[in-house]
């Protein structure tokens, strides 16, 4: 009996430590199957978040990478359009600069041939006091070969006046023939001679007095104004100036106030504006007076004192000047100033008297200038203006390339980094990957190897993770 209950007692034992360890491997089963969902849900969530970062970083750098490249397609096409303009704008100023180089030229021209003129007046009237000893040497160059055959011939008749009759009338006709031709020569060069000296004449009587007329005319209007005067030559500085293609009130400005230190007003004629905020100061000074006497007369002594005594009006306009003291007065006045006279033969006609009254104008800060050199001082003006616009010009395409090539390093660092992210995340990829499916301990044979303990999954993980 015994026995029987010990049986019993061991088949109900067994019993319950079978019913006890299938419910403790049932429950384990469930723990390894929640674990198995939860890391798959993990895993899942881990891999959406992986490829959805990898999306969003593409994306990113797809856009990034467009938006810098359209902006330096952009940049480069504004710099383009830039240079493309300033090209235009340069042509048009070289074909401004020749048309205004051939309106100089057509003006010196003009000049060169009044200062012929002047000249060929003044190369006829001594020419013509010269005229008639030139004409008596000609004569009497010409005359004395035939007096010296007259007198051999003379000579000859006188030794062979006992010759026949026949010989007398053959000599009388050879002396008759003779003269005549010799009278016919006389004849046809004193004729010539008269005709070359009346023709020269002629020309010179009407070029002085067509160029007495025309300065006559001048001194008329002129004559005893001086405001009418100091207009005139105020116009023909103004004149001048546009003819060199300055600017009015950009480049040069017209009777401008000035005040010195004890508030004094002074009104120069012209200020010329040039490069680095420096200026030029030109005062037109007329003198007409003495100048106009002096080309009217015809006594060398007066006409000498009359020359000097419009080259000491040139002095004491060049003295005024000084005085005023414009290089002080002026901010950024080149230290300078220009004395205009505005008729070249004026001006020629000084220098020419008193070669000094250039160095006594420089010593005392002035510089004199006639049309024609005041033309070529503002033509180095305008090529200072040209040099001074190149430069500024050449100063702003080296400051867009170099802030072009900032932009461009800017760029290329943001592109570097851009590429150095895709390339981390690629490893990190790569890296995760690996964990999942490299190794003996990677997830998905851990998790397929589960299947022996007797997992029943819905799904299965895809062939190619």
């Amino acid at each position: 009996m015994e026995i029987i209950y010990l049986i019993l007692g061991l088949i109900i034992g067994f019993v319950i430590s079978f019913l006890w360890l299938k419910g403790k491997m049932t429950q384990d089963v469930s723990k390894a199957n929640e674990q198995l969902a939860a890391l798959r849900s993990q895993l899942e969530a881990e891999q959406k978040s992986v490829e959805d970062r990898l999306a969003v970083a593409k994306e990113n750098a797809t856009q990034q990478v467009t938006a810098t490249k359209e902006a330096a397609d952009r940049q480069l096409e504004e710099v383009k359009n830039s240079y493309t303009q300033r090209l235009e704008v340069e042509r048009k100023h070289n074909e401004e600069l020749r048309n205004e180089l051939q309106k100089q030229a057509e003006a010196k021209n003009k000049l060169l041939q009044e200062e012929v003129r002047n000249m060929a007046a003044q190369m006829l009237s001594e020419s013509r006091e010269k005229m008639n000893t030139a004409d008596k040497e000609r004569l009497e160059a010409l005359l004395t070969p035939l007096k010296d055959r007259l007198e051999a011939f003379n000579q000859t008749v006188t030794n062979n006046s006992k010759e026949t009759a026949a010989n007398k009338t053959e000599i009388k006709t050879t002396f008759e023939e003779a003269m005549k031709r010799l009278h016919a020569e006389q004849e046809m060069t004193i004729k010539a001679m008269r005709e070359d000296q009346e023709r020269t004449v002629k020309e010179l009587r009407e070029q002085t007095e067509r160029i007495g007329n025309d300065a006559a005319s001048l001194t008329k209007a002129l004559k005893g104004d001086s405001k009418m005067q100091g207009d005139w030559g105020e116009m023909i500085l103004e004149k001048t100036l546009e003819d060199c293609g300055l600017i009015k009130d950009q480049q040069f400005f017209l009777q401008e106030n000035y005040k010195d230190e004890e508030g004094n007003n002074f009104r120069p004629d012209a200020v010329i504006e040039l490069p680095n905020k420096e200026r030029a100061v030109v005062d037109s000074k007329v003198s007409l007076t003495a100048y106009q006497s002096a080309i009217k007369e015809t006594e060398p002594d007066e006409q000498e004192r009359l020359l000097k005594e419009h080259v000491n009006s040139v002095r004491k306009h060049i003295d005024e000047l000084s005085a005023k003291g414009y290089e002080k007065i002026v901010p950024g006045c080149i230290g300078y100033v220009l004395m205009f006279i505005p008729y070249e033969s004026g001006y020629s006609a000084a220098l020419k008297t008193d070669p000094s009254i250039l160095q006594y104008a420089y010593r005392k800060h002035i510089i004199v200038l006639s049309p024609s050199n005041l033309l070529m001082a503002l033509q180095l003006t305008r090529t200072m203006w040209q040099n001074y616009r190149l430069n500024k010009n050449v100063d702003e395409i080296l400051r867009q390339s170099n802030d072009l090539y900032d932009k461009f390093v800017t760029f290329g660092e943001t592109f570097v980094k851009i590429g150095t992210s895709i390339e981390k995340l690629q490893s990190d990829f790569n890296k995760a990957k690996g964990q999942l499916n490299e190794g003996k301990g990677n997830i998905i044979r851990r998790l397929e190897g589960m299947k022996t303990l007797g997992i029943t999954p819905k799904k299965q993980i895809p062939d190619n993770l």
